[in-house]
C-alpha cells in the first residue's frame, strides 16, 4: 500500500514546477490551503482489490482504533475512501513564486505549456518502487485545476499500469486545516 502511495503522490504533484523552469513559467495560483483529490484505476484491478482490503480492515478496527488511525492520516491531510482520496498541502505565495511547490522527492519532471493555462507534463522517479508517467493540467482558475495522468509502478513485485484522474481547490488562505 505504501509503495502505491509513493508512485501516486509523485504522479499528483508531477505537474508543478521545479525551481530552475520557475523563471519561465508563470502559475496563476492563490496561496494557502489547497485539497488535492484523485480516483485511480488500475489496469490489472490488482490497485482496486488492495484498497478494498485496506478499507475492510480499517472498518473492521474497534470504532476508537478506527477513529485514531483516521486521525492519524487527517492530520498527515490524507483522506481514503476506496480508489477516491485526497491530500491537503498548505501553498505559500513565496512557494509559488519561487517555484518551490510540492514534489516527490526522487522525481525528475518535465513541464510543457500547452496554451494560457493547458500544461503536459511527464515524469520519472527513482523510488521504492520506481514510477514514470504523464499527463495534463488545466488551471481552470486560481483556485482550481484539473487534469489526468496515465503511469507505470510496480504493485506486489509486478509492472502496473494506472490512470488517474485528479482536481484541485482552494479551500481557505490560512493553511490550518
Amino acid at each position: 500500500m505504501k509503495s502505491v502511495l509513493i508512485s501516486l503522490s509523485a504522479a499528483l504533484f508531477a505537474f508543478f514546477i521545479t525551481p530552475a523552469q520557475a523563471n519561465s513559467l508563470k502559475l496563476d495560483m492563490e496561496p494557502g490551503l489547497w485539497e488535492h483529490s484523485f480516483s485511480m484505476k488500475s489496469e490489472s484491478g490488482e490497485l482496486e482489490k488492495a484498497m478494498a482490503e485496506a478499507q475492510r480492515q480499517l472498518e473492521g478496527l474497534p470504532a476508537a482504533q478506527r477513529r485514531m488511525m483516521e486521525s492519524m492520516l487527517e492530520q498527515q491531510g490524507i483522506r481514503f475512501g476506496g480508489t477516491s482520496s485526497s491530500i491537503r498541502v498548505c501553498l505559500t505565495q513565496q512557494e509559488i513564486d519561487q517555484g518551490m511547490l510540492p514534489q516527490q522527492d526522487g522525481c525528475q519532471q518535465t513541464l510543457e505549456p500547452q496554451g494560457d493555462n493547458r500544461f503536459r507534463f511527464s515524469f520519472q522517479c527513482d523510488t521504492n518502487p520506481p514510477s514514470r508517467g504523464q499527463g495534463e493540467m488545466v488551471l481552470e482558475s486560481p483556485r482550481a485545476y484539473r487534469g489526468n495522468a496515465q503511469f507505470t509502478t510496480e504493485v506486489n513485485g509486478r509492472a502496473e499500469r494506472m490512470t488517474m484522474q485528479q482536481q484541485g481547490k482552494w479551500l481557505q488562505a490560512e493553511c490550518s486545516s
